[in-house]
């Protein structure tokens, strides 16, 4: 395989796995080598910052005395790398379209390929990181030598994460090959990519259910997952007969999952990925007659959430990533949370402010409702219709479904740690208020840097600060918002008698209010002033033009 030719072909993957970095490179005039190195930064960093935070949580329990935990976190991140790897697989090979384009080139199909699987695994790759330090912790608390439990611990991490990647591109390859999808491509990976994290979602929950029967106070070990057994041996154990069965095992499932797409799929990749690409199908929509103009557009606003990336970029960030830190952090402390009682329902409506926090943001439905209009926002804004009007109605639809998300999350958390009615309760409240605020806040971030010439919805997750900015918002926010409800909850224990609880959400509620009003003069009521000055800028660029 030519590494000249490989490298190529990798710089234009990693071009279109990160539109908007590459755009930020390029208006820094940044040569093609150094924009490489500037986008592979970026996946570093966040790989980084997610093995420090989550090798921080795994720190606390002893693994190599406890196989059940072992193969629970594992079997939590090869979940969500799965999932995530659905979504990248298909982004890298459906979605760029640049197939036909290498037909005269002398590319190879196994160069492509591997151009684009390593691409994927540099976007995977972050999310499954934390595997890394649970088997270098497992290696160095079975008291083996610390320089061949690193190497030990890295080559397992090689192996497994090669493995997800091949099972979500046997998943995603495999269903490109049926008669399904071809008639119905947008509807098959639009509900591709939501069962894959709507099952990611239960499975971490499925995971986390035995907890219940889990002595936490004296921190006892939970039941084992069998199928990830063997790479406990592995790293326990290596140099006996046990721990040599869990290497076999583990490159044996690695070896045939190479044959497996190497034999049944690279043959036929060009003409796969080809007729996908170049399809170009028509679906005929029905008219629906009798219908006024406010139903209309609310008809059309739902339309554009079905974007297939779309969804799965909300539900990942705005579902999964939430649910995997709320999950972690309760189990660490869900001994401490047992016997709450109603005098913490402040707090509990703290806490659903927080979740409104995690699970609104960048990516979110409400943060891109108006730049999804794409080249169609400049022809609805020239119609005869009230601008505020149009735009309340889609922050309106973008709040419910906030809301909606947020309410379940709230709901399964409280039941999951905290079922007790009053505190879910506040959970609730708490969870509608902050949805209105931050979705407020990214609603008009959306509509101050309107994007809506954009080739890929990608594109809009990445405007003002990227994936790292996100990334540091989110743990940033989570280790803020933790010290804070951990000083309210330790003040509300501690001064049982003292109106803490009406001061502190009578506190947020002022704040939440001001925040409310400031939007309503400094964003909705000069909407009509901010669209005819947009107007007459473009006006003057399309004289000159």
């Amino acid at each position: 395989m030519n590494k000249t030719k490989l490298w190529q072909l990798v710089s234009v993957s990693l071009r279109y796995a990160s539109p908007q970095m590459t755009d930020k490179a390029r208006k820094k005039g940044y040569s093609q080598k150094k924009m490489n190195r500037y986008l592979i930064g970026q996946f570093l960093l966040v790989a980084v910052l997610f093995l420090v935070l989550y090798g921080g949580m795994m720190a606390t329990v002893n693994f190599s005395k406890m196989p059940g935990f072992f193969t629970m976190y594992l079997g939590l991140f090869a979940i969500l790398a799965i999932a995530q790897g659905i979504s990248v697989i298909y982004n890298i090979f459906f979605e760029s379209r640049d197939l036909p384009a290498y037909l005269p080139l002398p590319f190879t199909q196994g160069e492509i390929f591997t151009s684009k699987i390593l691409v994927v695994m540099l976007n995977v790759v972050p999310y499954c990181l934390p595997l890394l330090a649970l088997f270098v912790l497992t290696g160095l608390q079975s008291q083996i030598f610390w320089p061949l439990a690193l190497l030990l611990g890295f080559l397992a991490f090689l192996l497994l994460t090669g493995t997800l990647l091949f099972v979500g591109a046997l998943i995603v390859l495999g269903l490109t090959r049926t008669k399904v999808f071809q008639q119905h491509k947008k509807v098959a990976i639009t509900a591709l990519m939501t069962l894959s994290t709507v099952g990611a979602v239960a499975g971490v929950l499925l995971l986390q259910g035995s907890m219940n029967d889990t002595d936490f106070s004296q921190m006892t070990d939970r039941t084992t997952l069998p199928i990830f057994l063997p790479t406990y041996w592995a790293l326990k154990q290596p140099l006996t007969g046990l721990g040599a069965l869990g290497w076999l095992v583990l490159l044996g499932v690695f070896v045939l999952l190479t044959l497996v797409i190497k034999n049944g799929f690279l043959p036929k990749l060009y003409e796969q990925l080809t007729e996908i690409t170049t399809a170009n199908q028509v679906t005929r929509r029905r008219s629906k007659h009798n219908r006024n103009l406010h139903q209309q557009l609310r008809s059309y606003n739902l339309q554009l959430l079905k974007e297939p990336n779309l969804l799965m970029q909300v539900l990942s960030s705005s579902v999964l990533m939430p649910v995997i830190l709320l999950i972690s952090m309760g189990f660490n402390f869900r001994g401490m949370l047992t016997g709450l009682s109603g005098k913490y329902v402040g707090v509990a409506f703290v806490v659903g402010i927080f979740l409104a926090y995690l699970m609104t943001n960048q990516n979110s439905f409400v943060a891109n409702l108006i730049s999804l209009d794409g080249p169609n926002y400049e022809f609805i804004t020239s119609l005869p219709i009230e601008k505020k009007a149009y735009l309340k109605q889609k922050f309106l639809l973008g709040w419910l479904i906030q809301a909606v998300l947020v309410s379940l999350m709230v709901i399964a958390v409280g039941l999951v740690i905290v079922p007790v009615p009053l505190l879910i309760g506040g959970g609730l409240l708490g969870g509608l208020f902050g949805s209105l605020i931050f979705s407020l806040y990214f609603f008009a971030r959306d509509y101050r840097l309107l994007l809506t010439n954009w080739t890929n919805v990608t594109q809009l997750f990445g405007r003002g600060g990227g994936s790292l900015l996100f990334a540091f918002a989110l743990f940033g926010g989570m280790f803020i918002g933790a010290i804070l409800i951990t000083v309210y909850a330790l003040g509300v224990g501690a001064f049982a008698f003292a109106p803490l609880n009406p001061l502190v959400i009578g506190g947020v509620l002022l704040i939440g209010t001001g925040v409310i009003l400031y939007f309503k003069t400094q964003f909705w009521n000069k909407l009509d002033t901010l669209d005819w000055r947009r107007r007459i800028a473009l006006g003057k660029k399309t004289q000159k033009n």
